[in-house]
């Protein structure tokens, strides 16, 4: 992640979730996580609260996981929350948190 896009990011989410969507991302430019947003025609810095709340459930489990995977649980964790009417529909940071509850993370 180039200077600019740590910029964005921490200007967006936040020192402290923005460090945790570096570590979410590794190796991945932050462009991969918008375009993750982009494609289920979402808000990025959601799904970048979104990450943060994912990475940090996985590091206090000393567990880990590639991003690719990890962005496929936020994007489930989305698409399981459309049939939720828009005004009940929690936010996807907390969407993700209530998932990681009730069933965790699989390998």
């Amino acid at each position: 992640m180039d200077a600019r896009e740590r910029e964005k990011l921490v200007a967006t989410l936040g020192a402290d979730d923005a460090a945790a969507v570096e570590r979410f991302l590794g190796g991945c430019a932050l462009c991969a996580l918008v375009e993750a947003a982009d494609e289920a025609d979402s808000d990025w810095p959601e799904w970048g609260r979104a990450a943060a709340v994912l990475q940090r459930w996985l590091e206090a489990r000393s567990r880990d996981a590639d991003a690719a995977r990890k962005l496929g649980y936020i994007h489930c964790t989305f698409e399981a929350q459309k049939s939720v009417p828009s005004a009940l529909r929690p936010a996807l940071p907390q969407a993700v948190a209530r998932m990681l509850k009730n069933h965790g993370f699989a390998e």
